[in-house]
Formats: C-alpha cells, structure tokens, sequence
C-alpha cells in the first residue's frame, strides 16, 4: 500500500512537470510554426555559401 502512494505522488508530480515544461513551451512560442524547422537548414547553408563566394566575408 505504501508503495502505490509513493508511486502516485511521484507519477503526479512527474506529470505535473512535464505539463508545466510543454505549458512553458507553447508560451515561449515553440509550436507557433511547425513547417518552419525544415526550412532552417537552408538558410544557413545559403548564408554559408554566400560567405564563402564572398572570400570568406560575411
């Protein structure tokens, strides 16, 4: 009996921080634009190769 209260205290505490961390993402804007994380790697190796044809400048 003590062992199923020590593992409800511990499961509701553990879900309580995982819905605080995803509560805490969604205010920070992490899910505004989903489709917008498979375009980053493109901007980057444009601004890449951009410094490279630049000699190296940015």
């Amino acid at each position: 009996m003590v062992l199923t209260i020590i593992l409800l205290i511990t499961t509701t505490l553990l879900g309580g921080i995982f819905f605080a961390l995803f509560r805490w993402a969604v205010n920070d804007g992490q899910f505004d634009d989903p489709e917008e994380a498979k375009y980053v790697i493109f901007r980057e190796e444009e601004g890449q190769m951009s410094a490279t044809a630049n000699g190296g400048e940015k």
